[in-house]
């Protein structure tokens, strides 16, 4: 771009015959006042590159850059017209002149031939455009460093009142990183020099290039970077060269540090505000508070009080401005202030990925040692070929490499990865202790790989092998009692509004009979209901034999409108990929729903043809539940007509087959079971169709719509804010996580889901 705009101005300035050097002049600086901006990276280019030099302050464990611009106001003033203005001024003069010239003489007689005055050569206006393009450059790059510094000015405002918005910590983050890309030294093609003038002690440098060579990817990346080098292979250059950007700033944030200390207006902190300055204190991130803690002479920052305590003896303490804050003036390592950035972004990461897996994962740390053996006996060539060292994630460990295996045919790759690796576990002194899955990858995304798009791309995740969940055994025995009898409980109320029934137990309590004869009664009821179940319960069983799953006893789940809220049946092994992951999740409500259909069918027939007296013996169900449901509710009034369910007392009892009640019953049941939300049967369908990242906001949307529905949907049986309410404290975190989660589902199982779902909606949404 240089070139052809030098090459531009070069040829206009030949037409126009102009004076270039002239035409443009470097501005001076315009006089500005000391700004003081606050940004949350290490100066990532050594101080000598500025020609206006920042000195670095720390305040309140930011670092405070001060730029002092010198006046040039005893300069003269440059001609401020743009050079085409000028060029266009000159050639309309030049016709002006041309117009006002008077008619055409006679040529006057010949002179001698004069002298030609001297032109300026091509070389010499080739370089006045050169040194005018430099100047050109110079104004933009001062330019973009204002805009820089507006940017940190207002980061400084957002961390100022981080006090009062708590949700601004992330943005400041993602504000900081912006913020190092763009003073980042460009990196050349080769490494960076190795001479450094540094007073670092041998044993030290050892002691800094083994903290390198143990810490992550991520660190020395970052490390590498800052300081101007292309990459690792000279560890020791890369120590003594950020020793030596070290002892700059250390010097500079000294001599500003006394500079500020003398002119620093700022109130001192009063004792009685040493209180809330301790609240302050705790809310900060642990790193930060341990290395406000070494400047006065502390280990860390756990005692709060004593750490404020000394700040206000050394009047290091000031008011802010305001009655929410304080400010505090310190000086913090510059290792130590990227030590904090480090430990903030791992404490995100793993924050991240802690809401894709559950609990489960993370209740046995896996051994370091493990990897080390893994990248020996496993890893490699034929299997996967790992481009890095592992990094720690909540549960183990993740792998980001490249696949080497030949995928078999009729079979998925990452089915043929997986295989490969767990022969090579069997055969390594890892069997039984790790696994392997391949993912994708589950760490939050940087703005740069989601404009390359390179997020999400697989990678392997190394965890125990034992994944199964750590239940009570007398809690699942416990709550499945209190299911059963839930069940026997609401068979036994349906009866409640039966005037003949109630009629018969009164005249059996009085003449002291047993009440068998009711129990008979109810006992249709209770088992349909527990059938429709354990069909349920037998689809996903077919499953987890055919792809071997391990799975544990399912637990019945009491519930208040049908007896039961459904169960929850626990995978105790991953499964081998998210189709069968997929096939184990939908067997089960599928079954459910056509044995539910068919009881209700068959339980509206029998209601329909069964004589008076008989049909007197029947339980009853309220028009208010059956309306909760538009395609059970409608099946209903197709069948009995009469418009059943238009009845204008929605409490309204309706009596009907013990069949027809229990179909209607799983009916909505099994349809619950089916909504995306945590390890439900739902949820693990929701993860094997969009993956485990937009499945947590597919989770959460639909815990929204069941809240809203529920209380301003016309459900008034309550039947979605119930089911809500239960699964945020029985199912809400996501699956263990599958073998392959990378290949993707196929079509027929996609149109089952989409089938399926359409399905659910007409379940569950109330007669109009």
């Amino acid at each position: 771009m240089r070139v052809i705009f030098t090459s531009v101005l070069f040829a206009l300035a030949v037409s126009f015959d102009v004076d270039v050097a002239s035409a443009f002049q470097a501005r001076p600086l315009p006089h500005h006042p000391t700004a003081t901006v606050q940004h949350l990276e290490r100066p990532s280019t050594p101080p000598s590159s500025f020609s206006h030099r920042p000195h670095i302050q720390h305040r309140s464990s930011l670092r405070t850059i001060t730029l002092y611009a010198s006046s040039n106001d005893d300069k003269e003033k440059k001609a401020k017209v743009p050079f085409f203005s000028r060029a266009m001024k000159k050639i309309l003069r030049k016709k002006d002149d041309a117009a006002s010239l008077p008619p055409l003489q006679s040529p006057p007689p010949l002179q001698p031939p004069q002298t030609a005055p001297k032109t300026p050569s091509i070389e010499s206006k080739a370089a006045q455009l050169m040194t005018l393009a430099e100047k050109t450059r110079l104004e933009a790059e001062k330019m973009d460093l204002i805009l820089t510094l507006k940017k940190i000015e207002a980061l400084e405002r957002k961390i100022s009142a981080l006090d009062k918005h708590p949700d601004w910590r992330q943005d400041i983050i993602d504000d900081s990183q912006v913020l190092l890309r763009k003073l980042k030294p460009s990196i050349s093609s080769q490494s960076a020099p190795t001479s450094t003038t540094t007073t670092i002690s041998n044993e030290e440098l050892q002691r800094r290039v083994e903290k390198f060579l143990k810490s992550s990817r991520e660190e020395q990346e970052y490390l590498v970077s800052s300081a101007g080098f292309a990459d690792e292979s000279n560890v020791t250059a890369i120590v003594l060269k950020l020793d030596e950007y070290e002892q700059k700033t250390q010097q500079q944030t000294d001599n500003l540090n006394d500079l500020a200390s003398n002119n620093d207006t700022k109130p001192l902190l009063s004792e009685d505000k040493k209180g809330e300055a301790v609240e302050g204190f705790e809310k900060l991130p642990q790193q930060l508070r341990d290395a406000m803690a070494r400047t006065v002479g502390m280990s860390d920052g756990t005692n709060a009080t004593a750490v404020i305590d000394q700040l206000f003896a050394e009047n290091r303490l000031f008011e802010s401005g305001d009655n929410e804050t304080f400010q505090f003036s310190t000086t913090i390592k510059s290792d130590d202030f990227e030590d904090i950035f480090v430990d903030l972004q791992f404490e995100e990461k793993n924050a991240f990925v802690s809401t894709l897996f559950p609990e489960v994962t993370r209740k046995e740390p896996l051994n370091e040692t493990y990897m080390d053996a893994l990248y020996s006996e496993v890893l490699g060539v034929d299997t996967f070929n790992p481009n890095g060292k592992p990094e720690a994630v909540p549960g183990g460990y993740i792998v980001r490499g490249i696949g080497k295996v030949k995928a078999n045919d009729g079979e998925d790759y990452g089915d043929s990865l997986v295989k490969a690796l767990d022969a090579k576990i069997a055969q390594s002194s890892l069997r039984d202790k790790i696994q392997c899955c391949y993912i994708l990858d589950p760490t939050p995304p940087s703005g740069e790989e989601i404009l390359n798009e390179e997020d999400e791309s697989p990678l392997l995740l190394v965890t125990n092998h034992d994944l199964s969940p750590s239940t009570d055994v007398f809690v699942k025995t416990s709550v499945t009692l209190i299911g059963l009898a839930s069940i026997a409980f609401v068979s036994l109320d349906s009866f409640s509004f039966n005037d003949e029934v109630l009629n018969q137990i009164s005249v059996s309590a009085n003449a002291g009979k047993d009440l068998t004869w009711l129990y008979a009664l109810a006992l249709p009821l209770a088992l349909s209901t527990l059938t429709i179940q354990l069909i349920h319960e037998f689809g996903h069983l077919i499953v987890a034999v055919k792809d071997g799953i391990d799975i544990g006893f399912p637990t019945l789940v009491p519930g208040f409108q049908f007896g039961l809220s459904g169960a929850i049946t626990p995978i105790k092994s991953p499964p081998k990929s998210i189709k069968s992951l997929f096939d184990f999740a939908i067997a089960g409500p599928l079954l459910g729903l056509v044995a539910s259909m068919v009881l209700l069918y068959v339980g509206l027939e029998m209601t329909v043809f069964m004589d008076t007296a008989a049909r007197e013996q029947l339980p009853s169900i309220p028009v208010q539940l059956l309306r909760s449901s538009t395609l059970g509710g409608g099946i209903v009034d197709y069948l009995l007509g009469d418009g059943i369910l238009s009845s204008p007392d929605p409490s309204e009892m309706i009596k009907l087959h013990p069949f027809a009640i229990a179909g209607f019953g799983g009916l909505v049941t099994n349809a619950l079971s089916l909504l995306p939300i945590g390890n439900t049967d739902g949820g693990r369908i929701c993860l094997a169709f969009f993956g485990r990242s937009f499945s947590r906001v597919v989770h959460g949307s639909a815990i929204l719509l069941l809240v809203v529905a529920g209380l301003f949907g016309g459900d008034e049986a309550n039947i979605l804010l119930t089911y809500a309410v239960y699964t945020q404290f029985w199912q809400q975190q996501s699956e263990i996580p599958s073998r392959n989660e990378v290949d993707e589902l196929d079509s027929a199982r996609g149109f089952t889901a989409i089938g399926v779902s359409i399905l659910v909606m007409l379940t569950l949404i109330p007669v109009p």
